[in-house]
């Protein structure tokens, strides 16, 4: 009887393995991708035929028009303006202020630094429905100017702007690039900013992409903020506007499914463009330089 060698045993154990996640995620992936099939099949349907017993997953009439018919009757390209002009503002201020809070705890040392990022992770803990009438006070009369900004995107982009979980990854990311580089740059005479903007952010784009997306990914789906900060039909986010829409009782099921499919592309669209730096920054993550 042939003897199995440790590597060929090793190799077989790896193929099992890969074998049972390769398995399970072949029977995941339709569990995953029904739900959006449905959406799809319902956004095509007539009125009465989304109500139909039993089900149909592929419609009986394929109603193209309902797609063309919601944009005419609804200012969808405006819910969606607000939405990209909040998130893109709220990832812009966030990155800026998360690079230089966790640059600073992670290479600058400071006193206390810990008890710091402790808190800055503690403040995640905190669920948002109490810190919602805090925020909108804060809103109505906005610290040191008085301005009320309730009504206004600056009163979701302003909470938003400042987030721990992006703190806490970029410190993570951070210190596992090698002090060695920002050493030499001290050497050279570049001084913190410099190095910041010549050294790390270049070596930290999959990490930058993560925190982008993430951020889009939150700022896109909030609701109750966007609901309460901005009552004003014109200041609505797409999420808002599907739900005064849905319970507006004047707007069909069928309808709702379509603006619920023009609110998906961009998802995909974000995830589409951001994949390769997605895996990047996910596998880098925790990797010590």
């Amino acid at each position: 009887m042939a003897l199995i060698t440790d590597s060929e045993y090793r190799k077989r154990k790896n193929k099992f393995v890969y074998g049972g996640i390769v398995a399970v995620l072949a029977l995941g992936i339709p569990v995953q991708i029904f739900p959006f099939i449905w959406l799809i099949s319902s956004s095509l349907k007539g009125v009465q035929d989304i109500f139909e017993l039993p089900p149909r997953l592929i419609p009986k009439t394929f109603h193209f028009e309902n797609f063309t018919h919601v944009l005419d009757v609804l200012p969808f390209g405006l819910y969606a303006g607000n939405t990209f002009i909040i998130a893109a503002a709220t990832i812009v201020l966030q990155i800026t202020v998360s690079t230089l809070a966790a640059f600073s705890l992670s290479k600058l040392k400071p006193k206390f630094g810990n008890f710091v990022l402790m808190f800055f992770l503690a403040t995640m803990m905190i669920p948002e429905g109490a810190t919602l009438i805090p925020r909108y006070l804060m809103m109505v009369h906005f610290p040191l100017t008085g301005w009320n900004l309730i009504n206004t995107k600056w009163s979701v982009i302003l909470p938003g702007a400042a987030w721990a979980w992006p703190i806490f990854l970029l410190k993570g990311f951070f210190d596992g690039l090698p002090n060695e580089l920002f050493d030499a740059a001290k050497i050279d005479g570049a001084s913190n900013m410099r190095t910041l903007r010549s050294i790390i952010v270049p070596l930290s784009k999959p990490i930058f992409a993560v925190v982008t997306l993430q951020t889009f990914l939150g700022v896109y789906n909030q609701f109750v903020v966007p609901l309460v900060m901005m009552p004003d039909s014109k200041q609505w986010t797409i999420m808002v506007a599907i739900y005064n829409m849905q319970n507006s009782g004047n707007f069909g099921w069928h309808y709702i499914m379509v603006l619920l499919v023009y609110a998906t592309i961009p998802l995909l669209i974000a995830f589409l463009f951001a994949q390769k730096y997605l895996v990047q920054g996910i596998s880098m993550t925790g990797l010590k330089g």
